[in-house]
């Protein structure tokens, strides 16, 4: 619903690191709903994108990183872990120039377990655009009591075409946006090390009278992610039952 997207200035070649941390939400209340905060990088065309996701989904939260590519279609995940409401969670998005491929982790700072993957670019495509994001549409009171999930402690290096690394996070110019006025959620850029992303669980929704099946539907139309696989696999448990 709500997203902070990042331009870079004409120099910049390709981010080469982008790191993040933030805290695991609090418990919702239980329900059917599903939904995720995350950050990611997409290359210019938006057809690939890396990024370590945070699930709410059957009651409980997890976490692990995500490939998807929009053409031809495919999808990779990490190893999915558990984690809980107030974890504080640490994702990296890392190139190698030898192998031409980003090193996708995701760590729970407290405990260290960690999920990783490595992702080839596509046809040497470079990554340039930065995304903060909370997706997923529900009605309010299934979100997160707290109300706000902050990314913080961020890390950005970049290469030019004469710098093989530079620190680029004071270079990135970060914009508020929103998809779906949904819950009043929205962006907030409250610095160059910390972006927020809040909302209000009290008011009401648009999507308060739909139905499981409906926004089910509405929530896994665009792509074949984590969100598709979840109703696929929650629909399979439910003919097995």
């Amino acid at each position: 619903m709500a997203y902070a997207v990042g331009s870079m200035p004409e120099n910049i070649q390709r981010i080469t690191k982008l790191e993040m941390s933030w805290t695991v939400g609090a418990e919702p209340e239980r329900s059917y709903a599903f939904f995720s905060p995350w950050f990611g990088m997409d290359p210019l065309d938006n057809l690939n994108l890396i990024q370590p996701v945070n699930p709410w989904s059957g009651g409980s939260w997890s976490m692990y990183t995500e490939y998807f590519q929009w053409s031809p279609e495919h999808n990779s995940n990490s190893a999915q872990k558990s984690v809980k409401a107030g974890d504080t969670l640490r994702g990296s998005l890392v190139y190698n120039h030898l192998s031409d491929s980003y090193f996708l982790s995701q760590t729970v700072v407290e405990t260290g377990a960690t999920s990783t993957q490595v992702v080839p670019c596509q046809s040497g495509k470079k990554f340039l655009v930065p995304y903060v994001v909370y997706e997923k549409v529900f009605p309010c009171g299934s979100y997160p009591p707290d109300g706000v999930v902050t990314f913080h402690n961020i890390t950005m290096e970049c290469e030019t075409a004469t710098e093989p690394r530079i620190d680029c996070k004071e270079l990135v110019k970060w914009s508020a946006q929103y998809k779906d006025d949904n819950c009043n959620m929205r962006a907030h850029i409250d610095s160059s090390d910390q972006i927020r992303i809040t909302w209000d669980t009290s008011m009401a929704s648009k999507y308060d009278n739909h139905s499981r099946a409906e926004l089910e539907t509405l929530n896994t139309r665009s792509r074949k992610d984590w969100a598709t696989r979840l109703v696929a696999s929650r629909s399979a448990a439910e003919v097995e039952a």
